[in-house]
């Protein structure tokens, strides 16, 4: 998580060198766009962003903006289309439904407005869209979470998979690395084929449960399905 520290200030460097070449001008305005407020994770690109506006001299506004709680993606989706038709210089934005923000990347596109995708990424077909994507390999999070779950469990057992957005490409590439690594069939797509036995693996009925980063809802979610499932092998 420390790496995201350095997210913004990074994230940022780049979309200066991308309109390096325009005319210059008094400050920059970049905006870091989380998929929520109210995450402490997403705080610290919050903070970095911050810091690297304090170093820069007055050279660039870090404009941190987003909705207040995860949702479906739609109030994201309009607040970058508000940016662009603000007319920032930059926007990096850490997609909570990457299928719906591509409206909102094209827009940024057809206006010449850079933008950089961080934390979670578009669509593979919607790559073009971005200059970058600045984050992690989720597909091995999941892969490295299956194995650990394997080692304790090696015959196999139940599971439940809790993720935070359903649209959220890295949530669903984690899932997809766990079920693919637990089923030992490579899927053709996130978030993956349901365990159905594969490999001694299944997923319990009412599962995978879907949080959005309500962190109350999160354990009540645990609660509700330790208490049906007492014998429940993996979460």
């Amino acid at each position: 998580m420390k790496k995201f520290l350095l997210t913004a200030a990074v994230a940022f460097g780049a979309l200066t060198v991308a309109v390096s070449g325009a005319q210059a001008q008094a400050k920059y305005t970049f905006a870091l766009v989380p998929k929520n407020m109210n995450n402490p994770f997403f705080d610290q690109a919050r903070d970095g962003c911050k810091k690297a506006e304090a170093e820069s001299n007055g050279e660039f506004e870090c404009m941190y903006i987003g909705p207040g709680e995860h949702g479906g993606g739609d109030e994201q989706v309009q607040i970058v289309q508000d940016l662009v038709a603000k007319k920032v210089d930059g926007i990096a934005v850490a997609p909570a439904n990457a299928a719906a923000m591509a409206v909102a990347l094209q827009a940024a596109k057809d206006a010449g407005i850079p933008v950089l995708t961080w934390d979670s990424d578009v669509l593979p077909e919607n790559k073009d869209l971005r200059l970058a994507y600045i984050g992690t390999y989720n597909y091995d999070i999941g892969t490295n979470l299956a194995k650990i779950a394997m080692t304790i469990k090696p015959k196999g057992g139940t599971v439940c998979i809790q993720s935070g957005g359903a649209a959220a490409a890295n949530h669903n590439e984690r899932m997809q690395g766990i079920r693919d690594t637990l089923s030992g069939v490579k899927s053709a797509a996130s978030p993956g084929d349901r365990l159905t036995g594969q490999n001694g693996w299944t997923e319990i009925e009412g599962c995978p449960l879907y949080t959005n980063d309500d962190f109350p809802l999160s354990v009540q979610q645990f609660e509700d399905i330790m208490a049906k499932n007492p014998t429940l092998d993996a979460f």
